[in-house]
């Protein structure tokens, strides 16, 4: 398959608009939010709902007090503390991981208020269920990297809806710096997809970035044909009084977090949904759940059971109802946090040309240890950054790349510690390690990298341990491991499409590579096969990065 960049169209421009899920049931959508408005009463949510479907997105402040959310966010901290990731742009944590945090009532208050859930079940068009949910502290940067450009979430076959809840870190403020900013109306529109001549309809994650100006222009163009004003709008939501809790249609609305040196850092919950019958995905970890809601969402089951369980939570959805017709405020006005001027200036010139990855890699590293003088430091420290770097994996009509989703999060976001001790590993039986630290470097293509991924892909799928009984540190480790096999796979494919000469690409695909097969030496009891192989993709990324402009030898 050939790699080509796709535009957001409408949708009677898809090619194949029978693989969209959101576009093939919009009758049994319609029913489904009938018998929501019937139970619940149209004018209850109506303003939230119609927000959702037109601008793309709707956020709330306030909506927990100020001493219950002070209580969650010293859970948060805490665990942040203990338990992030302290990645090179941000700090990470799978909350399912968490039992302090499963267990907060702050934490469900955040990100799934019984209000918030029926606001995301009517956009969507039926039950809902949790997906993904994770925290994330930011810090002040001037960057723009795979991480926080302009882009999408997730497939374009269906629809996935995230709440974000932010504030400003270790506060019960609101954000005032690295505010998720989003062009309203965007979410009108879809990503094109690419047909095979064997009727295969695919996509890939390049089609959901925008990070150089053509691509921000095309967006911005697109989005005036939505707008009866003069455009075009973007809002940033930052400096806000009480913590802000956005709903917004993440796979369809052009968003990114604004990074910059300016303002104060900033904490996230994030929890990703989609309909009950879209996926296979279930995070499952309903043993933390205190109501039939939150198991539903964690577990699934039937529109009865789903439809019941929003019965049960009638009184918090109508005093929450009542708190938004009492305080205006409540609901965030999108026109006060326009950029505009100068700022929007500002903004649009660093989307299109702002500080790269590979930029405020160099700088920082720069002011690190050199290889001579510690060189698993350094080593750990270039891998927290080019596991950022551009990986353009493969999107499939079927839904089937969701598989990978676990093993790519956790090799995305380990800690430095958890690759300091794959690196002293691997390093300490390395007959290469010493020499290539001395800038004597080897040969590595595209195609020893597939054919090191070829047969990590062998080996995982031929383990005896593949049915269970690996090493693993916990839940993350073990939903990470059955997913570990469809990541390879499927970065088999991503290799397949890369040149030589695309460095930072190969250079994040082989990082990738090595910390798969390392964890899947682990995991999998790979033995002997599995250390040599390690060693060759160790072997690999050194030559590539010895060879990046900038490196210290």
């Amino acid at each position: 398959m050939a790699l080509r960049h796709t535009p957001l169209v409408t949708a009677d421009r898809l090619a194949s608009p029978q693989s969209y899920r959101q576009l093939s049931r919009r009758a049994e959508d319609e029913e489904f939010r009938a018998a929501l408005e019937a139970l619940l009463g149209a004018e209850a949510f109506g303003a939230l709902c119609r927000a959702v479907l037109t601008e793309g997105a709707v956020s709330l402040t306030g909506l927990i007090p100020p001493a219950h959310f002070e209580r969650f966010r010293r859970t948060y901290d805490a665990e942040m503390q203990n338990r992030g990731s302290r990645g090179a742009l941000h700090s990470y944590l799978d909350i399912v991981s968490s039992t302090p945090l499963l267990g907060s009532s702050g934490l469900w208050s955040a990100v799934a208020h019984p209000l918030v859930v029926v606001v995301i079940a009517h956009a969507l068009g039926g039950p809902i269920k949790i997906v993904d949910l994770r925290a994330k502290d930011t810090y002040p940067v001037d960057v723009v990297a795979r991480d926080n450009t302009l882009h999408l979430d997730n497939s374009p076959f269906i629809d996935e809806y995230k709440m974000v809840v932010t504030w400003t870190l270790g506060t019960t403020k609101g954000p005032a710096g690295q505010g998720l900013t989003y062009l309203p109306r965007t979410n009108r529109l879809f990503r094109q997809c690419f047909v095979e001549a064997d009727e295969s309809v695919w996509s890939d994650e390049d089609a959901c970035v925008f990070p150089s100006k053509a691509r921000v222009d095309q967006a911005l163009a697109l989005q005036s044909g939505f707008l009866h004003e003069a455009g075009p709008l973007v809002v940033h939501l930052t400096d806000l009084e009480a913590p802000c809790h956005t709903i917004f249609a993440a796979s369809r609305l052009v968003h990114h977090r604004y990074r910059t040196s300016a303002g104060a850092a900033r904490s996230a919950v994030m929890a990703s949904f989609h309909r009950t019958d879209d996926s296979a995905e279930m995070l499952g970890a309903q043993d933390s759940c205190r109501s039939p809601l939150q198991r539903f969402l964690m577990a699934g089951g039937s529109r009865e059971q789903f439809l019941e369980a929003l019965r049960g939570e009638m009184p918090r959805i109508v005093a929450a109802v009542d708190r938004m017709a009492a305080e205006q405020d409540l609901v965030v006005d999108p026109r006060r946090h326009l950029l505009t001027g100068d700022a929007f200036d500002e903004w649009y010139a660093r989307q299109c040309a702002g500080v790269t990855l590979n930029d405020l890699r160099s700088d920082r590293m720069a002011q690190s240890p050199t290889r001579a003088s510690s060189s698993v430091e350094w080593l750990v420290q270039r891998l927290q950054y080019d596991v950022q770097g551009p990986l353009n994996m493969p999107f499939f009509s079927d839904m089937r790349e969701s598989r990978r989703k676990r093993a790519r999060i956790r090799l995305r976001e380990m800690s430095p510690e958890d690759i300091c001790e794959v690196v002293e590993t691997e390093c300490a039986r390395s007959p290469h390690f010493a020499a290539l630290l001395r800038g004597e470097t080897s040969d590595a293509s595209v195609g020893d990298l597939l054919t090191c991924l070829a047969e990590l892909d062998r080996l995982l799928r031929t383990s005896p341990e593949r049915a269970g009984g690996g090493s693993y540190s916990g839940a993350t480790d073990e939903r990470a491991a059955r997913s570990l096999p469809s990541f390879v796979e499927d970065l088999r494919v991503t290799a397949g499409w890369l040149e030589d000469d695309d460095t930072d690409s190969v250079i994040t695909a082989t990082a990738f590579a090595l910390l798969a097969s390392a964890l899947g030496s682990r995991w999998f009891g790979l033995g002997d096969a599995g250390r040599r192989l390690t060693q060759r993709l160790l072997q690999q990324y050194l030559t590539r990065v010895s060879s990046t402009p900038g490196t210290p030898i």
